[in-house]
């Protein structure tokens, strides 16, 4: 049994019929609150309003899936704080990506001064042809062979699910290792490739 708790459940059920007024009276009642809360988390105003859109897209899509248990409040509440919260995981991996070391630390310790210089070239070759794929790709490889983490791990930071991750490491890997190919350099076959391995050092 859904529970009446205020006007908005009558807006909700006119607007399931097709009255588009009645969800408009909605945004117009709710907005304030779903942008305050997106401003509070995002601490950026202009993204606040694009996800303050997003929110409200997402609700009006959506919208038969409210069953009237809780106040609207409380299920617009729930929706921001996912967008804002997947937002935030978005600029998390994008500032992993722009604080990288793509030099020395990425070079493996103890080696000699030869080994060390075909390493620095391996890895040079490498993060410029890194820095050719497609962003998606590009930060899917080097969270998981620089950064260590799991597909599981990726997948909840990005907020895509692990098969995204999956693919994009796969077909991204497969691009990378085109481009050093045409480049010149030769990977080896089996297991982890010298690329790969100066990825992760």
């Amino acid at each position: 049994m859904r529970i009446m708790w205020d006007r908005d459940l009558v807006l909700v059920d006119r607007a399931l019929q097709g009255n588009t007024r009645a969800f408009d009276a909605l945004v117009k009642k709710h907005e304030k609150r779903v942008y305050d809360l997106a401003c509070r988390m995002t601490r950026d105003p202009d993204v606040a309003e694009d996800i303050t859109v997003e929110v409200f897209l997402e609700a009006y899509q959506s919208l038969s899936k409210f069953r009237g248990f809780s106040r609207l409040g409380t299920w617009l509440h729930r929706i921001t704080v996912n967008m804002c919260l997947q937002h935030l995981r978005r600029q998390k991996a994008r500032r992993q990506i722009e604080e990288l070391p793509f030099d020395d630390q990425l070079l493996a310790s103890g080696t000699n001064p030869a080994d060390e210089l075909a390493q620095r070239e391996l890895v040079h070759d490498a993060m410029q042809a890194l820095h050719k794929l497609p962003s998606a790709q590009r930060t899917a490889l080097v969270l998981f062979y620089v950064k260590g983490l799991s597909q599981s791990e990726i997948a909840e930071l990005l907020g895509v699910p692990r098969n995204t991750v999956k693919t994009r490491i796969f077909y991204g890997m497969k691009a990378l290792r085109r481009q050093m190919e045409a480049a010149g350099i030769v990977l080896q076959d089996g297991g982890r490739s010298r690329m790969e391995v100066s990825l992760n050092a």
